[in-house]
């Protein structure tokens, strides 16, 4: 039986973990994900199952609640994007920073919360849920995406740019998934282009200024 001190430590090393990639810009959850997945057969000899379970788990919470600072300080548009860009970017433009992470600190705690007190009745209701939904999974998230395009764009040509995007987005998952090489190395650079490398050079051709108020 697995040590609740164990479990412990491994959730704090989780928790520190996703701090660094919760903070620092350019680095995301799946890559040290896909790093532990990858040494996963090493890793079993000198740790049980639920020891690397819990690391994930907290890592990835923690990379949750953090990287939305990085997200909003360091990828602020320009005025000119303003109105295409996340709530979180308005604020921060309009010079209430520190009140949006103030705002999204308070919804993630709130969620946690939720989420811990509603685990009993998801145990009874997504088992026969999940089984009577699965076949159909695939419909309804294109249903859903189709939705979601249609209703969030107000023209002609920007639902057919965004089914453009959905379109090739799907085709690239499809690549990397059934590529040859392992699936882990190429999520690490799927990943890494996607969230890591673009947003920052994206970043360093902007001229954005923090208004503070």
């Amino acid at each position: 039986m697995v040590e609740i001190l164990d479990l412990i430590l491994t959730c704090i090393l989780g928790i520190l973990c996703g701090t660094i990639t919760g903070i620092i810009p350019g680095i995301h959850v799946n890559t040290i994900g896909a790093l532990t997945f990858t040494a996963t057969p090493i890793l079993l000899k000198f740790f049980p199952p639920e020891s690397l379970a819990v690391f994930l788990l907290s890592m990835s919470i923690t990379h949750a609640l953090l990287e939305f600072i990085p997200s909003m300080l360091v990828g602020v548009p320009d005025e000119a994007t303003a109105l295409s860009i996340l709530p979180g970017h308005r604020m921060v433009l309009e010079g209430w920073g520190k009140k949006a992470i103030r705002l999204t600190t308070i919804g993630g705690l709130g969620g946690i919360i939720f989420t811990v007190l509603s685990i009993p009745l998801f145990l009874v209701l997504f088992p026969p849920a999940n089984e009577l939904l699965k076949p159909y999974i695939g419909l309804l998230l294109l249903i859903m995406s189709i939705y979601l395009i249609i209703s969030l764009n107000r023209n002609l040509e920007t639902i057919t740019w965004s089914l453009i995007i959905f379109i090739l987005s799907g085709i690239m998952g499809w690549i990397m998934l059934n590529t040859p090489l392992s699936p882990n190395i190429s999520l690490l650079c799927t990943f890494s282009g996607l969230f890591g490398v673009s947003t920052l050079l994206h970043s360093l051709g902007e001229n954005s200024i923090l208004p503070s108020k």
